[in-house]
């Protein structure tokens, strides 16, 4: 309990912001105590001999730019182990399970490419949308069903479950099991594990801090530029993701405007702020995805960046400069055929409307409201504990 005291000072020392008010540090804080609570469930309690899927990143758990359309969850594995992964596959757009080789504490918190990525949709679905799949080293002596193999170098697994339509789509039901029969944790691991809290905190939160700053120094402001990063990250191996750094006032705007695939399985936009939190998707439009975006009648996609509601249907609401000065913006095509590269333009709010085609429909603010309503029943009809 004591290695966690000094954590929140040293967080804002990390960040960086000059003169923070007391709202700033309560806000890193807040932050560091939602990587306490995601390490007590990824870490602490976590058994790889009797592994459970547990809540990853989030609305609560708000770290690494969660896309707000994925519940993330995640499991330890023991790479000697053997599990099996079944459940029923609902009807979200994809289930995606890749296998992870970093860790958070020890080796100084190491990142390598995930060995692989998993998904559901490779299996074989019975008429009742069960599955059932075996994850192990070797595929098992006489066994005729689906298979993946598990890599020496893997530690966790984490899920992604996409959902378009928040409200009407069903997420897959997942368990894990282990196989072969290993004894759970014993008192001393779980006290080293606990032990462990500090660093876990410090890397997580701090990786963020670091990944924004990566963003402002390699993408620039104010454009979105195919990443440079996110593969070496842990990000999906069959997205394309644009990254970029928003840093306007309240009195301007960005208009993001792109064409689309001529396929793809599932796209969207999210601004977050300069730690890589996401803006509060529950309460606010900070994100769009091709089912709730309103696209032109030329085919492209337009979406204006603002602190401030410009009155159309496709505003991603970055909170106001108080309380985000800058931030990052993440735009991703999953399995494309083609990626369109965006373009992003900086105007003045009040001129929003000349940038955008003559047709785009006005948005009142009780069409607003409604809006939101929607979305805020949409998220939390969605498994996000």
């Amino acid at each position: 309990m004591k290695a966690l005291e000094p954590v929140g000072d040293r967080l804002m020392a990390k960040w960086g912001r000059t003169a923070p008010t007391e709202a700033e540090r309560q806000d890193m804080y807040r932050l560091a105590l939602s990587a306490l609570a995601g390490g007590y469930l990824g870490h602490v309690y976590m058994d790889p001999a009797r592994p459970t899927w547990t809540p990853l990143w989030g609305h609560a758990l708000n770290h690494a730019g969660p896309c707000p359309d994925y519940i993330y969850l995640a499991a330890d594995v023991d790479p000697k182990g053997s599990y099996r992964i079944s459940g029923f596959r609902g009807t979200s757009v994809f289930v995606e399970i890749t296998q992870q080789a970093f860790v958070m504490v020890g080796d100084e918190g190491t990142r390598v490419p995930a060995p692989a990525t998993h998904d559901l949709d490779t299996l074989q679905i019975g008429p009742d949308g069960y599955f059932s799949v075996i994850l192990s080293a070797e595929r098992p002596a006489g066994h005729s069903g689906d298979w993946w193999q598990l890599f020496p170098n893997t530690s966790k697994l984490c899920m992604r479950k996409a959902s378009n339509d928040w409200l009407r789509e069903v997420d897959a039901q997942v368990a894990i099991e282990r196989l072969d029969e290993v004894p759970p944790m014993g008192p001393a691991e779980i006290a080293q594990r606990f032990s462990n809290m500090a660093a876990w905190i410090e890397r997580l939160v701090g990786f963020d801090i670091d990944l924004a700053r990566y963003y402002r120094e390699h993408h620039g402001f104010n454009r979105l530029e195919r990443s440079k990063i996110i593969a070496d990250i842990g990000g999906l191996p069959n997205q394309v993701y644009y990254d970029g750094t928003h840093d306007i006032r309240d009195d301007e705007a960005l208009i993001i405007d792109t064409a689309l695939p001529k396929t793809v399985r599932y796209w969207s936009v999210l601004v977050a702020d300069d730690r890589f939190g996401t803006v509060d998707w529950f309460n606010r439009q900070s994100s769009l995805n091709g089912f709730q975006a309103r696209i032109d009648a030329d085919g492209r996609f337009r979406a204006v960046i603002s602190a401030r509601d410009p009155g159309i249907h496709n505003w991603l609401d970055k909170g106001s400069a108080a309380e985000n000065p800058s931030g990052i913006m993440q735009l991703r095509w999953n399995k494309p055929s083609d990626a369109p590269d965006p373009v992003v333009t900086k105007v003045a709010l009040a001129d929003v409307r000349k940038h955008l085609p003559a047709e785009t429909p006005l948005i009142t603010p009780e069409e607003r409201k409604a809006q939101l309503r929607l979305r805020r029943e949409g998220a939390q009809m969605r498994r996000i504990w």
